[in-house]
C-alpha cells in the first residue's frame, strides 16, 4: 500500500472505538478534519488488530489502514522508510504509544512529528493522588511527567485539548511548540433540542472504565443530589456510560435512571431533552469530552473546576461550583429559572461556535501544519 504525495500517517493505540471513549472519538472526528482539508490519510494501530464494525467504517470514510503482519515486528519502519518522501506527517497520540514509536520517527528528518494529547497523564495521576491520598498515583504522575517531558522535547508540535495542560508544557523544553485546539471538532447545534419548557431531568454522561467518572457519580449521588431533592421531589437523574458497577447500579434503587451504554441515537435524543448536564469531577485532566458535547448542544453544563478545566472563558459558558452546596443552589436555580436558562444557553452557543467548531478546528489545523510544511500544500483538493 503506497502512499501519494503529501500523506499522513496516524498512529494510536488501536483503531479508534469512537463511541466508547473521548480520546477515540477526537482522533476519528480529526481524521475526518484532516481528509476534508486535501490530506491522504494512513492510519496504524498500535496493537495490530483490525477491530470491526470500526475499521471498515474508517475505510468507508477513506482513511486507510496499515493493519496485519506486514506492518508488524517493526515492519512498519521500512514501509515508512520506502515512502519518506510521500508522508509529510506523522501524528502520534497517547504518551506510551508516542514513545515507542518516537526514535525510529526521529532518525527520518524529512517527516514532521506531531504529537495529539487528550490529556496530561501525569496531571490526572497527581490530582487522583490529591483527592484519594493514594502513593501509587503519586509514582505514577513522576513517572508520566518524565515521558511527557520527554515527548514534547522531541516532537515538531504537540496539540492539547487544554488551554491550562498548554500553559504548563510551556514552560517545558521545547514546549513553545504547544498548541490548544478543539477535543472534538463539532456541528455547533443552535437549533437542536426542545425549549426550556419541553424539556427536564437532568444528565451525566461518561464511560465507567475511567475512574473519575466513577468518583464523580457516587460522590454527586451523595453528596449533592439529596439537596437537589429536597427542593424537587420529582427530578429525574439519567446516567449514560458504558460498564457502570455494581455501585452505581445500585443507584436505581433509589430513584436514580442508569441506563449504561446507549446508541448513538439514543444519546442525542437525551441532548435534546435533558434541561440540566451534570459533570461533577474531583480529578482528571485536560478537557472533558461530556462536557464539550453538551456545551456543542447548547445545554447549560453544571461541574467543577475540574470539569471546567481548559474551556475558554469557563466562567461565562458554565456554571462551576466548588461545594456541594454551591452546586446544588445552582441546579435548582437554573433549573427553575427559564429566563436563566435561556440566557446561559445563549452564551454557550456563542462560545461553542468560536471555540469547538469545525472550522475553528481546521483555521488551527491549517496554521500549525502550513508552519512545519515539507510536503503538499493544505490547500489541494480533497482526495
Amino acid at each position: 500500500m503506497e502512499p501519494e504525495q503529501g500523506a499522513i500517517l496516524v498512529i494510536d493505540a488501536c483503531i479508534p472505538q469512537h463511541d466508547r471513549d473521548a480520546g477515540s472519538r477526537s482522533t476519528y472526528l480529526y481524521m475526518q478534519i484532516l481528509r476534508e482539508m486535501g490530506y491522504r490519510i494512513y492510519f496504524m494501530p498500535n496493537d495490530q488488530l483490525r477491530r470491526e464494525p470500526y475499521a471498515t467504517e474508517m475505510e468507508k470514510t477513506g482513511v486507510q489502514l496499515l493493519v496485519g503482519r506486514g506492518y508488524r515486528c517493526g515492519q512498519w519502519k521500512k514501509w515508512l522508510e520506502r515512502n519518506v518522501g510521500k508522508i509529510s506527517h506523522v501524528i502520534l497520540h497517547r504518551p506510551n504509544v508516542a514513545m515507542r514509536y518516537l526514535p525510529a520517527i526521529r532518525r527520518m528528518k524529512e517527516v514532521k512529528v506531531t504529537y495529539f494529547a487528550c490529556d496530561l497523564r501525569f496531571l490526572r495521576e497527581s490530582r487522583q493522588y490529591q483527592v484519594t491520598g493514594d502513593t501509587y498515583h503519586r509514582s505514577e504522575a513522576q513517572y508520566w511527567e518524565r515521558i511527557e517531558r520527554q515527548i514534547v522535547a522531541q516532537v515538531d508540535r504537540a496539540y492539547f485539548f487544554s488551554s491550562e495542560e498548554t500553559r504548563i508544557v510551556s514552560s517545558w523544553a521545547g514546549g513553545e511548540q504547544a498548541r490548544t485546539i478543539p477535543l472534538f471538532p463539532l456541528a455547533i447545534q443552535s437549533d437542536s433540542g426542545l425549549q426550556f419548557s419541553q424539556r427536564s431531568g437532568l444528565l451525566f454522561v461518561g464511560g465507567f472504565s475511567h475512574q473519575p467518572n466513577r468518583d464523580a457519580v457516587m460522590w454527586f449521588a451523595r453528596e449533592v443530589f439529596p439537596l437537589v431533592r429536597s427542593v424537587l421531589p420529582d427530578i429525574e437523574w439519567h446516567i449514560v456510560g458504558r460498564e457502570p458497577p455494581s455501585e452505581i447500579l445500585e443507584l436505581s434503587e433509589i430513584g436514580i435512571c442508569v441506563e449504561g451504554a446507549v446508541s448513538e441515537q439514543c444519546l442525542e435524543t437525551r441532548y435534546r431533552t435533558a434541561r440540566l448536564v451534570v459533570a461533577p469531577l474531583r480529578f482528571g485532566a485536560g478537557v472533558k469530552g461530556k462536557v464539550v458535547e453538551a456545551l456543542c448542544h447548547g445545554i447549560p453544563v453544571l461541574t467543577t473546576q475540574v470539569g471546567a478545566e481548559g474551556i475558554p472563558n469557563d466562567d461565562e459558558i458554565m456554571l462551576v461550583s466548588h461545594s456541594p452546596e454551591e452546586m446544588a443552589r445552582q441546579i435548582i436555580e437554573t433549573y427553575t429559572d427559564s429566563l436563566r436558562w435561556e440566557s446561559v444557553r445563549e452564551r454557550i452557543l456563542c462560545g461553542a461556535e468560536q471555540h469547538f467548531s469545525r472550522q475553528t478546528a481546521m483555521l488551527h489545523l491549517a496554521e500549525g501544519f502550513n508552519s512545519m510544511q515539507t510536503g503538499a500544500s493544505l490547500t489541494q483538493h480533497p482526495a
